[in-house]
């Protein structure tokens, strides 16, 4: 007589038949199934057993060396208090674990673009990140100094161009960016590319062009440019002197002018007209040092802006704008006394000595 069938043996024949089946006709349990499949009675209390014996053998083994220093470190180790990240600076400063790290919580620094939040070409969300990326290209595009030295071009000519440049951008009602701009496209140029005497006018006048077509809304034409000039070049020659300068500054037109960092600087200092007019000055006047060439322009507009709190009586160098600006007053000195010098020589001749082009 067969013995009855029970549900216990007919899962077990089932799973035999499944084994001896090929693998591409076997089913596969769902993956939310796999734990509820039965396993024997018979198979189940061997692993019992064997399960029992490992920890038996696990509790008599002695711990290893490495499992020994982990716990001791474990053991060691106390978990941190909760600091609230959200104290105002009084109590940060009051409390006596705090880290006393250059903080603008530690020196009550006001937030300045915390107003412009709802503006969205403010760019407050981002306008440190902007500031950050304009003085690492201003790095990459460095003025060496004093590098007319050897070249036909004195530094004497260039204060001259440029003060024609100003009367030429005073002409055709520029921007200052465009003036400025203009300075950095001729320095970047013939530091790497010395030219004659004869034909500095023309990188002159063709860097205002590139200029004017890089800042204006309605730049002046080439024709406008052969005009000031005199006649002494024509629309031809501007052409090809803008390609030519084009190509060797490999059309990198985007080093960072003043204007820019004095800008940032009159929001935290929170200037006057006065102020920012008189720095503008200043940094037009900085324009015209052959000395101050390789000064980067956040340096630039922070000492003309810093001279002018001073000429002023506006105040010292706070720690707001030291914090924003990334300078302090000893490293503005050098350059605010270079300032005042050129001011005081450009004020004192009153007129620049022309030179002949030709």
């Amino acid at each position: 007589m067969s013995p009855p069938v029970t549900r216990a043996r007919s899962r077990l024949a089932l799973a035999r038949r499944k084994a001896e089946a090929p693998y591409s006709l076997r089913s596969r349990a769902p993956l939310g199934n796999a734990s509820n499949v039965i396993e024997p009675k018979r198979h189940k209390a061997a692993r019992v057993k064997k399960d029992s014996v490992k920890t038996k053998h696990a509790t008599v083994k002695p711990p290893s060396a490495e499992n020994r220093s982990i716990s001791e470190v474990c053991d060691t180790v106390k978990p941190a208090p909760h600091i609230d990240v959200c104290l105002d600076s009084e109590q940060l400063q009051k409390r006596a674990d705090a880290p006393q790290a250059f903080s603008c919580l530690l020196l009550n620094i006001p937030d300045v673009d915390s107003a412009d939040a709802a503006d969205a070409q403010m760019c407050s969300e981002y306008v440190r990140d902007i500031y950050a990326y304009l003085q690492q290209l201003e790095v990459e595009t460095a003025i060496r100094p004093r590098y007319l030295d050897g070249q036909e071009v004195s530094g004497d000519m260039r204060a001259v161009t440029i003060d024609w440049l100003m009367q030429v951008q005073r002409e055709f009602k520029l921007r200052q960016e465009t003036l400025l701009m203009t300075v950095s496209i001729i320095d970047s140029f013939l530091q790497s590319n010395p030219v004659p005497k004869k034909y500095l006018q023309l990188v002159c006048v063709t860097a205002m062009l590139l200029a004017s077509k890089y800042e204006e809304i309605y730049p002046p034409t080439v024709g406008d440019f052969a005009f000031v000039s005199d006649g002494a070049y024509s629309c031809g020659d501007i052409r090809r002197m803008e390609r030519i300068i084009l190509k060797r500054l490999n059309y990198s037109l985007g080093r960072p002018v003043p204007t820019l960092f004095l800008q940032r600087a009159c929001k935290v200092g929170q200037a006057g007209a006065s102020e920012r007019e008189l720095a503008s000055f200043l940094m037009e006047v900085a324009a015209l040092d052959y000395d101050l060439v390789h000064v980067p322009p956040s340096l630039a507009a922070a000492a003309a802006f810093a001279a002018s709190r001073r000429i002023l009586g506006s105040g010292p160098w706070s720690v707001s704008l030291q914090h924003y600006t990334g300078y302090s007053e000893e490293t503005l000195a050098p350059v605010m006394q270079a300032v005042v010098r050129t001011l005081e020589k450009v004020t004192d001749q009153c007129k620049v000595r022309p030179i002949s082009w030709k």
